[in-house]
């Protein structure tokens, strides 16, 4: 196999099975108790949350500086949320020789190099390439906006906000239990919300993963206004991955304007980011145009 980078991901394989075994379980006790109405609410804050922290502040806002966070609270609660996810320094630095490298050797997670599509090139761009240590070109490796101070902040708390996304759901959820019932529902409430949230983290990486897949096998290709010709690589616009992954599935529509905050017509982010820009949070929004 013809990876960068050879060396298996002991680590990162480790946590992955450790998720989808805790993913079968949790859809066992799901299925056999059901889930309080306190585990579904919050499942669907952290969704929205990691959702747009990933879309909003990891790629529009760190990777392609489409526009300027002036609020400091505001781009570190972002961070957060996109933290439960992903690792920022890594998740920019891949996706910088994603652009750059697309559908070549240099591609971290291409269906199509070192395999031709199908089964194998999707499940390599889904999930396989996790399996190993992709070290990116030293021009990334090395650039410096990964000194970037928050980029250095959630790269040094990033274990620790991956571990809350399951543990601050299950302690808020086990409070809610103590005041509604008594101090004997902590650990049930608890448990549930635990539980939900392993699904929904499992489900999460799975949308963000078929960005890699999906996005650039199935779909239409973008093209330029007035222009005949396609985009010469293999993204692809998926209208369906675009409203679950929060307008990531414009997948084609991004490799045309990488640099833009919005990505294609049907966007979720798009309207969270004009409403943060009219607030004066967000500055310097960059729009799609004919220059890349």
């Amino acid at each position: 196999m013809q990876f960068i980078e050879q060396e298996f991901d002991y680590g990162t394989t480790t946590a992955l099975v450790a998720l989808h075994v805790g993913f079968v379980c949790a859809i066992i006790y799901g299925y056999c108790f059901g889930f309080y109405t306190i585990s579904w609410i919050l499942a669907g804050i952290f969704i929205v949350g990691a959702g747009y922290g990933v879309t909003i502040a990891y790629h529009r806002m760190l990777t392609h500086k489409s526009f300027v966070c002036s609020n400091r609270t505001v781009r570190r609660v972002l961070i957060y949320f996109g933290g439960l996810l992903q690792r920022t320094k890594s998740w920019v630095a891949n996706h910088w020789s994603h652009h750059a490298y697309t559908d070549t050797i240099l591609d971290p997670h291409s269906p199509y190099v070192p395999y031709r599509g199908g089964i194998k090139g999707w499940w390599h761009s889904h999930l396989e390439w996790l399996f190993w240590k992709y070290i990116p070109p030293d021009k990334w490796l090395n650039h410096p906006d990964l000194k970037d101070p928050d980029i250095v902040w959630e790269d040094r708390w990033h274990i620790v906000f991956v571990i809350s996304g399951f543990f601050l759901p299950a302690l808020i959820a086990g409070s809610y239990g103590i005041l509604t019932v008594g101090s004997h529902a902590f650990f049930w409430y608890g448990i549930d919300a635990f539980f939900l949230s392993v699904i929904r983290t499992v489900i999460m990486l799975h949308v963000t993963c078929s960005i890699n897949s999906f996005g650039h096998m199935v779909g239409w290709k973008a093209r330029e206004p007035n222009d005949r010709h396609f985009t010469s690589d293999s993204s692809r616009n998926n209208p369906p991955l675009a409203l679950i992954s929060f307008g990531e599935g414009n997948h084609g529509d991004h490799h045309l304007y990488p640099g833009s905050a919005r990505i294609g017509w049907l966007d979720p982010s798009w309207p969270i980011i004009l409403f943060f820009e009219k607030l004066r949070i967000f500055r310097d929004v960059k729009r799609p145009s004919l220059t890349h």
